[in-house]
């Protein structure tokens, strides 16, 4: 039997057969992608380990995804840079793509999320989506430092206790914020003892940039806050490695005092001018220099005739060009260039005060980069009357 010639025909006969009994289709691998397993059950990172994590996962319904899933990541309060990296994920990713990819930085942020997108590497039609968000915890009540409870007490009894302005100090002040407290009448703003509540593991103060010495919680102690002594107090933590430090501004709401609320001009003749140079005084009751300064405006203004402007102006004056410090007086000048009608004006001057704190005295000048408003009082008033006569 020649073997060689019946070997090659029964290989035929085998391939023949194999081919006939396999009728069935081939796989479909988009068939194979199932979506319940391209849901992500964690998300780490690579910089620092999350405190927390909430996932809301896409609803899939016949192997589709309905809505878009939903993470959100609680920090430490320690973490340095919302810039992260996807550490790992639990699904299999010779089956799924991951954008942003696994170990890819992204900017991630606590107002605007960031999407994670799943895709079948089968069928590109199949994906999930992921919003994420971080969050950052607050820093432990035991590092916080602060004070939250700020009373004076002047010698008079007059006492102090709003703490709600307080702001960002400007760093020629060598300090963190700017404590600002306005009493309602004026003090000896020599003698006032402070009564503090504070977070942190000791507090100290210090005069005029000298050294902090500790001040003592709980009997008080009186300090000399009288123009031109700066006062700071300092909060630290129980290594000293961490502080914050205030530095307390203390004066009255109404710190301009006029002589007299309405200042009588003499009678005038239709048609002339007038100007008064020092007709009246004003007084620095406050605690810091005062610039010399023009009403913001003129309020209850009463003209004979309808029509008619306000023809009564004035001004706060300083000698020499200088400010009025605490304690010292200025003039009240008035000066009238139109006399348009026989009859009787009047105008309230009101000056709006704000404080300057590039060169620490009271101004009128409109807010800026280092002009703040206080709170003072809009109540420095002066009542202007003149007639008009034929």
């Amino acid at each position: 039997m020649n073997l060689t010639r019946i070997f090659p025909a029964f290989i035929l006969v085998a391939l023949i057969l194999g081919c006939e009994s396999d009728n069935s289709e081939p796989i479909d691998p988009k068939e194979e992608t199932n979506l319940e397993e391209a849901m992500l059950t964690d998300f780490p990172l690579k910089e620092i380990e999350y405190l927390d994590i909430n996932i809301t996962q896409p609803k899939i319904e016949n192997n589709e995804a309905l809505n878009e899933g939903e993470i959100i990541i609680t920090l430490p309060h320690t973490v340095t840079s919302p810039l992260l990296t996807l550490k790992s994920v639990n699904i299999d990713l010779d089956r799924f793509n991951v954008f942003p990819s696994v170990g890819i930085q992204e900017l991630f942020s606590t107002t605007d999320f960031t999407k994670y997108t799943i895709t079948s590497k089968s069928d590109v039609e199949k994906e999930i989506h992921y919003n994420v968000k971080i969050v950052i915890a607050p820093t432990p009540e035991e590092e916080r430092l602060f004070i939250s409870s700020f009373e004076l007490l002047a010698n008079d009894n007059s006492a102090f206790t709003d703490i709600n302005l307080i702001k960002e100090a400007r760093p020629s002040l060598r300090a963190d914020s700017l404590l600002i407290c306005l009493f309602s009448k004026t003090v000896d703003f020599s003698d006032i003892t402070p009564a503090i509540k504070y977070n942190g593991s000791k507090i100290q103060y210090r005069v005029n940039d000298e050294d902090f010495e500790d001040y003592p919680i709980e009997t008080g102690k009186s300090i000399d806050f009288k123009y031109p002594n700066t006062v700071d107090f300092k909060i630290s933590n129980a290594m000293d490695s961490k502080s914050v430090t205030y530095r307390i501004m203390v004066d009255t709401q109404h710190p301009i005092s006029f002589t007299v609320q309405e200042l009588l001009i003499p009678d005038l003749n239709l048609g002339d001018t007038y100007t008064g140079a020092g007709v009246a005084t004003w007084t620095n009751a406050g605690n810091y220099p005062i610039s010399a300064m023009s009403p913001n405006e003129y309020t209850n203004v009463i003209t004979p005739a309808t029509g008619l402007d306000n023809i009564l102006m004035a001004t706060l004056s300083v000698s020499e060009g200088r400010n009025v410090d605490p304690g010292e007086s200025g003039t009240i000048n008035v000066v009238i260039t139109n006399t348009p009608q026989v009859g009787q004006y009047e105008a309230i001057a009101l000056f709006d005060l704000n404080f300057d704190e590039n060169l620490w005295r009271i101004v009128n000048s409109p807010m800026d980069d280092f002009i703040s408003d206080f709170d003072y009082r809009d109540s420095e008033l002066l009542k202007l009357k003149v007639t008009i006569i034929d």
